[in-house]
């Protein structure tokens, strides 16, 4: 196995991994103190972060539920904010072949990182001719539902994308705000507030979505030890989303992974 294995130190503790793949990093655990290292504080955060769940967290009341209606006319949208620049090809925001569909990770707007993000993401769905969907982790941060009292018959939601006035309607200004940036770029923009957690939850909406290219962060390549713990790791991201991935950095590159 060539190089360290980090990102695969979370599956092996959680049993995860295929038997050929966890008997490879068993061998080069065998040899390199440094991954043993990092796999001793792994297995001591997982124990903290497992003791941790039992503690009392926020209100949920923190994050309003989704309470979805029918879907909102395109004519009933909130008027539009104004944006930043953003450098666009030429032709942004037409359409130019088969509607397809930009997932972009995105937060609650205080991370530069995301803005980096959903910056990339809009330039990409212009110069495919995309249409874009902001994948909201902020829930990530709670240990709730978003949509629990949002249930109706056979147990779901509705629906679970939101366009401007709806986000705005259901207390998530942050993505009216960056819906509102999309629209006066040219693009058709949603949102859509995840359920569940890390690789898992951006799988899901990949596969309700069909989404042929999810832009995340640069930043998930080398994530720091809590995440990697929760198996939010681009090796996890990379095994379970069913979709070309993107990572962008801070200064607006954009680098494919295999």
């Amino acid at each position: 196995m060539n190089g360290h294995v980090h990102d695969e130190l979370p599956a092996l503790l959680n049993g995860e991994l295929p038997p050929a793949a966890a008997a490879a990093v068993h061998a080069h655990l065998a040899t390199c103190d440094r991954c043993r290292l990092e796999l001793a504080a792994v297995s001591f955060a997982a124990g903290e972060l497992r003791a941790a769940a039992r503690l009392p967290f926020a209100d949920p009341a923190e994050l309003p539920p989704l309470r979805l209606g029918p879907p909102v006319g395109a004519g009933e949208e909130l008027p539009a904010e104004a944006a930043g620049p953003l450098d666009l090809p030429a032709g942004g925001g037409q359409r130019i072949g088969p509607a397809a569909v930009v997932l972009a990770a995105t937060d609650d707007g205080l991370d530069p990182a995301y803005q980096a993000t959903r910056q990339a993401a809009f330039a990409v769905a212009a110069r495919e001719g995309a249409r874009v969907v902001l994948f909201d982790r902020s829930p990530e941060l709670y240990l709730v539902d978003p949509y629990e009292q949002a249930s109706g018959n056979g147990g779901g939601p509705r629906s679970s994308l939101l366009s401007q006035r709806t986000a705005s309607r259901l207390g998530r200004p942050y993505l009216a705000s960056q819906l509102a940036e999309a629209r006066q770029l040219g693009l058709d923009g949603a949102a859509w507030v995840a359920r569940g957690h890390g690789p898992d939850a951006l799988a899901a909406a990949c596969e309700v979505l069909d989404a042929e290219r999810v832009v995340l962060p640069a930043a998930v390549a080398a994530p720091p030890l809590i995440d990697r713990v929760r198996g939010h790791t681009l090796a996890a991201f990379r095994r379970r989303v069913p979709a070309r991935i993107s990572l962008a950095d801070l200064d607006g590159t954009l680098a494919e992974v295999d």
